[in-house]
């Protein structure tokens, strides 16, 4: 039980959450109005996963949290190529259509709405991002996370070397941040201003005064 337990968690941290506005539904009944509160959830590892879902309930909280678990299901991890997408694509999902191209280095993200919400959390540098039909947030959400799974990328490194380019350059950048992550952490610790040692230090002293305070 425990090892399921700790792999739960590991599993809950190696993503982010972020939600889309909340909205409420009210249902009228015999008995009077019913209300329960829907949103869409977007999950991603910023490292080319991601998962859109949405979630309902009777509050808002178990509305995020079956949202958040339901996208974590769908979880896909999209064909990238390096820090953009490997082409051009147009998507249609319901009333909503999306284009999204891919962009030179330094670019970013250039979206609005929650088109660029799913696009951050897959962990997309440099891209453009085009809302072409209904400007319905939930809509354009499922429509960008269609279009991302539809990406393929292996006719695109066969032809071009300029996106072969790109996947090195991606991986150099992302080993540099962690050897600037980890002189972060060392030169902290020896600071003393390790999160976790605070944490502990501020237990002790309320543990002090409370000890203080009886006396």
């Amino acid at each position: 039980m425990e090892d399921r337990f700790n792999k739960n968690r590991t599993e809950r941290k190696s993503y982010d959450k972020r939600t889309l506005p909340i909205r409420r539904v009210a249902k009228v009944t015999k008995g009077g109005k019913r209300l329960r509160f829907s949103t869409v959830v977007v999950v991603g590892d910023r490292a080319g996963s991601v998962g859109v879902a949405l979630g309902r309930g009777a509050d808002v909280k178990s509305a995020v949290e079956q949202g958040e678990r339901l996208a974590v299901k769908v979880m896909k991890k999209i064909e990238l190529i390096g820090d953009t997408i490997p082409h051009e694509i147009t998507h249609k999902y319901g009333a909503a259509i999306v284009l999204l191209r891919p962009a030179r280095p330094g670019t970013g993200v250039i979206a609005g709405s929650s088109v660029r919400l799913v696009l951050e959390m897959a962990g997309i540098d440099n891209v453009y991002g085009k809302i072409l039909g209904s400007p319905e947030s939930n809509a354009n959400a499922y429509c960008t996370f269609r279009a991302l799974k539809l990406l393929r990328k292996d006719r695109v490194l066969e032809r071009m070397t300029k996106m072969r380019e790109r996947i090195q350059i991606k991986e150099e950048s992302d080993r540099e941040k962690k050897i600037k992550e980890e002189k972060r952490r060392k030169e902290s610790k020896k600071r003393g201003n390790d999160p976790r040692q605070n944490k502990f230090q501020k237990r002790d002293r309320k543990q002090n005064n409370k000890v203080i305070d009886k006396k």
